[in-house]
């Protein structure tokens, strides 16, 4: 299996050496496309993934722009990056050193100034919107988006959006997701979470025995997870093969998930980096896949429509779920929202379009769930998912409002596979306190306030590592506690408790992979 997992194209040398970021053996090319030099590299024979002289990032290899892709070509003596219609695959560029990659720290040289309303953004959504990263010189190509390199320049475009209202059966939505999952003889690996988005997958795996299936619990005692129990019991009734993983230890990836992601986004996902690195030791990397349910919830009916009106009300499509930090703290004022106002004055029909809308709130967010899909490829393994796919997309967008109100129509096709756990009586936890077991267990390194106190107000930064900084029994631990129980920390919430822990926490995780970029 060949696969381009991520490319650099640069005027100057860059070095490349540190790509295989986790030792799987990941293969680097290098060449030059016009006077530019071209690295890229991945799995397998990364040079042979070229269809009609264009390199393409799909898998298995297509030219498709209408899933998970990007296509790099030379036509009429320009450099062409294209990207597929979500934005899938984050491309980062630097106009002015003339640099373009996947991997946004190749983009930055000298300059690491903020950029106001990008490092303003960053804190307000916890990652990257509208093309504009925290560093002023440092861009990111938007979905649907192509940009041309010649004469010098770096010229971004963008493409019209063109979604078709044509309907497709919930039998024929199935049987698309069936025949996309089931076209090759892969070896897959799923993460099995327990909900609706990996079940449906598991269920239309076609070769169950050629399926290993995974899942991490976030509850206290992980096993008793609702993820892990509900997991355990869809294994038994599809005979899977399913063993849960043990998360321990993976604030001691923070320093790999920045070379991946810079400060793109915040410190959020290396649980994956540890659930991906213990997989790696119990399974066949020959031959294998990794199988997603990246957003499926999202298109299947979990999103609700959410009228806008002004630019200042854009926040509500982040669903940032609380993983950000206090804009008030910033230091960096912004007059004037220009890239906020431009894009919703450019975008507001398709913003406000009850049935389509869903699409741009995942554009605002893939740059960040894109790591979903990113991890495991520099693990070694190619990903699968039929859920970024724009014609089962729209299939499923285009159901009816009934039938995808609460997934209806995905709550009755369990139910005629024998699949509805949740009418079954399964003994489990629902409480999400991972984050807090891991923290109280190994704690973090706290914010260098010199690093960033220029930019944040310092009693902020202060509270935060004060807060995080004890790791013994104290009110806060207490209350974060109390919170997590079910009845009494609604009563709680009602009565103004704020739970200062976990707040601090999620400011922690935005906050650092800034100042880490004013510590490389």
């Amino acid at each position: 299996m060949d696969k381009i997992v991520g490319f650099t194209l640069s005027k100057n040398e860059i070095e490349h050496s540190d790509i295989d970021f986790f030792n799987v053996e990941l293969s680097l090319e290098k060449g030059k496309l016009l006077d530019y030099n071209f690295y890229y590299w991945g799995i397998g024979k990364v040079e042979c993934c070229k269809i009609d002289d264009k390199y393409s990032l799909s898998f298995p290899l297509n030219l498709s722009l209408d899933d998970k892709n990007i296509l790099i070509y030379i036509e009429d003596g320009k450099l062409i990056i294209e990207n597929d219609w979500l934005g899938s695959i984050p491309v980062f560029y630097n106009e002015k050193e003339q640099i373009v990659s996947t991997l946004m720290n190749k983009t930055i040289r000298s300059n690491r100034e903020f950029n106001p309303e990008g490092f303003n953004n960053f804190l307000e959504f916890g990652y990257s919107i509208l093309g504009q990263t925290p560093l002023e010189d440092v861009k990111f190509m938007r979905y649907n988006s192509k940009l041309i390199i010649s004469n010098m320049s770096v010229d971004i475009f963008y493409k019209n959006d063109v979604f078709s209202e044509e309907k497709m059966t919930e039998e024929e939505i199935v049987n698309s997701i069936s025949d996309y999952l089931n076209n090759k003889n892969y070896n897959t690996i799923l993460p099995l979470s327990g909900g609706y988005d990996s079940r449906l997958l598991a269920s239309l795996i076609k070769n169950k025995d050629n399926m290993q299936c995974f899942t991490y619990g976030i509850s206290d005692n992980q096993e008793e997870s609702y993820e892990v129990q509900n997991a355990k019991k869809i294994s038994e009734i599809l005979n899977l093969n399913w063993e849960q993983i043990q998360l321990e230890e993976f604030h001691k990836y923070i320093n790999d998930w920045f070379k991946i992601f810079s400060c793109s986004t915040h410190l959020h996902g290396m649980y994956h980096i540890e659930f991906y690195s213990k997989i790696l030791e119990k399974v066949n990397k020959k031959n294998s896949v990794f199988l997603s349910g990246i957003v499926g919830d999202a298109w299947a009916g979990s999103i609700e429509y959410i009228k806008i009106t002004t630019s200042s009300e854009i926040n509500k499509l982040g669903y940032t779920h609380g993983l950000i930090a206090d804009i008030k703290q910033s230091k960096l004022k912004v007059d004037k929202k220009t890239i906020a106002d431009r894009w919703f004055n450019e975008n507001i029909n398709s913003i406000n379009n009850e049935k389509f809308q869903v699409i741009q709130i995942i554009r605002f967010k893939i740059i960040l769930l894109s790591y979903l899909i990113t991890i495991p490829e520099y693990f070694g393994f190619p990903v699968i998912t039929p859920y970024l796919n724009k014609r089962i997309v729209l299939g499923m967008i285009n159901l009816e409002k009934d039938r995808r109100k609460n997934r209806v129509w995905q709550k009755e096709f369990f139910i005629k596979k024998g699949l509805n756990i949740e009418d079954m009586k399964i003994k489990k936890s629902t409480q999400n306190s991972l984050d807090m077991q891991i923290l109280k267990k190994s704690g973090v390194d706290t914010i260098k306030i010199e690093k960033i106190e220029k930019y944040i107000e310092k009693h902020y930064l202060l509270t935060i590592n004060n807060v995080l900084r004890n790791r013994k029994i104290d009110l806060n631990w207490g209350i974060n506690y109390l919170l997590r129980i079910p009845k009494v920390g609604g009563l709680m919430r009602r009565i103004g408790v704020k739970d200062r822990k976990n707040t601090s926490y999620n400011s922690y995780l935005t906050i650092k992979a800034l100042e880490k970029i004013k510590n490389e």
